[in-house]
């Protein structure tokens, strides 16, 4: 059974700091010519927002999607969401339409917080018929402003006013968000409030302290698990700042770290490996970092020789690494405060048990390869209405991660493989059996199988073999596959077996 520590949760703290602290700086935007907010201006900002949401009948217990990018606008909607006892649907905004209509199928909010630009992409999927029943968009500030559907409004042509903050009572659900076990499909999880922010305290104590002037460089996208709770939920639990973009990749990261003295954040193997090739050419030299910056590796794996080549580059610690799930959360990390375990995810945090287990379910030793169990209160009780795959990943409180691990005689976990038939690419889900099955829609395809092979720096690479009659060609696939899926889901190479007609002769 789960074990609550805790009366208040994260909102309960926001609401703290900015009274307490009202003036300090909650979030910096770089890409707003440095947009500033304070504690108080991000409590208001969400609390005119909730009187949107109050304006457009938003009731305890609705479901609101929030299809938007990073920034001040979804961390107050977030914010305001939950004080309104709604439930946030976190969606990634960069699906496709396909992608995207399934998952509003499942979760079926009543409400879509989205901007102009989303909505056009989407407005078949934002409708009643999948329980859409109104949209609330975001930047319609053209000239002249643009036509909306009959079931939308204009944010900011609603009344300015605000709305208190309704602060949770128990432990109610604070997000739904979604992920892949290999099954073709997307499986809806749901988080809840006192259980994200135990997770974050977790988190802390491996940390070297963080709270009000520390400031937290926020890269991982706030629609994924970790993201959420590393990136908004943790620096606004203790005060800090968090310093915002998108456009990362176009910055000198020393430069950002140095000039913001950045204490905290989180990178992809994928980042990490972009900036270790530009910062090795990087003229003159090291810039001065905060003596206690600490950079974390999420999303995927990151081989040790990647995390220690960002350290020497940028003259601080090489980075740690976490482990977590959509379904979990992060529960294992690598402490910053005391002995670095080279390559070594960490140990659980407070509150998790991890098992490593053989075929047959029995404890392996030390240095053995087994699967991942592991069980919580950051863990949820199951995929929403799923009972027939929650009686094959979730059996006697413990979830069977599908991810082999070994860990060593100090107890610290080492990621080794993924045996479940999904991958990451570029930190992302990928379901093989979803590529397979749009490859399927081609009507001369027979037979598809998609695999993952990891090339020279240990970068999953995903390809796709198909067998199929006709005049199948590799253009064809790829166009089909570019219809439905998103980028990262596209396979670097395709393969086309030609099935001979003489073949099936009888």
């Amino acid at each position: 059974m789960k074990s609550l520590s805790y009366k208040e949760g994260f909102l309960h703290r926001f609401v703290g700091f900015s009274e307490s602290f009202p003036d300090h700086i909650a979030i910096r935007s770089l890409d707003e010519e440095e947009e500033t907010v304070t504690y108080h201006g991000l409590r208001t900002k969400a609390e005119e927002r909730n009187a949107a949401l109050k304006a457009l009948d938003v009731l305890p217990g609705d479901k609101v999607a929030l299809v938007l990018p990073n920034g001040v606008e979804f961390i107050a909607f977030y914010l305001a969401i939950i004080g309104r006892g709604a439930i946030p649907v976190i969606l990634n905004y960069k699906l496709t339409p396909f992608e995207m209509t399934s998952v509003i199928d499942i979760a079926r909010p009543t409400l879509v917080v989205t901007t102009e630009t989303l909505l056009e992409q989407h407005s078949e999927t934002f409708q009643p018929a999948f329980g859409v029943h109104h949209i609330l968009v975001l930047n319609t500030g053209s000239e002249p402003p643009a036509p909306l559907p009959d079931n939308a409004t204009d944010y900011f042509q609603l009344p300015r006013q605000t709305e208190p903050l309704l602060l949770p009572e128990g432990n109610p659900i604070v997000s739904v968000q979604f992920t892949y076990r290999g099954l073709g499909r997307p499986l809806a999880v749901s988080h809840r409030y006192l259980d994200l922010t135990q997770s974050s305290d977790g988190l802390h104590e491996q940390f070297h302290p963080q709270g009000v002037g520390s400031v937290h460089l926020v890269t991982l996208p706030l629609y994924a698990i970790f993201g959420l709770s590393v990136m908004m939920v943790f620096p606004l639990s203790v005060g800090a700042t968090l310093l915002i973009t998108n456009s990362l990749l176009n910055r000198d990261l020393a430069e950002v770290l140095s000039e913001h003295k950045v204490t905290f954040t989180c990178l992809v193997p994928d980042v990490i490996r972009y900036f270790n090739t530009r910062l090795a050419k990087r003229k003159g030299e090291l810039l001065p970092l905060h003596p206690q910056l600490m950079i974390y590796s999420g999303g995927s794996h990151l081989p040790a020789d990647e995390a220690e080549k960002l350290g020497k580059l940028l003259g601080c610690n090489p980075v740690l690494q976490g482990y977590g799930l959509t379904e979990s959360m992060p529960v294992i990390v690598q402490s910053s405060i005391g002995k670095v375990h080279r390559g070594a995810m960490g140990q659980p945090i407070t509150g998790v048990e991890l098992r490593v287990v053989d075929a047959g379910g029995q404890e392996v030793a030390p240095g053995r390869i087994g699967e991942l169990l592991i069980r919580g209160p950051m863990l949820i009780d199951g995929y929403n209405d799923e009972e027939d795959v929650n009686a094959r990943f979730f059996r006697d409180g413990w979830l069977h991660t599908g991810d082999l691990v070994w860990r060593d005689d100090n107890g610290h976990v080492f990621f080794y493989c993924q045996r479940l038939r999904i991958s990451k690419i570029k930190a992302q889900m990928v379901d093989l059996s979803e590529i397979e099955s749009i490859a399927l829609k081609h009507p001369d395809v027979v037979r598809a199988r998609a695999y993952i092979v990891p090339d020279n720096k240990e970068v999953n690479v995903l390809h796709l073999c198909v067998e199929g009659s006709g005049d199948l060609t590799q253009s064809a696939i790829s166009t089909l596959l570019s219809r439905y899926l998103s980028g990262f889901k596209l396979p670097r190479t395709i393969e086309i077996i030609s099935i001979k007609e003489e073949a099936h002769a009888s």
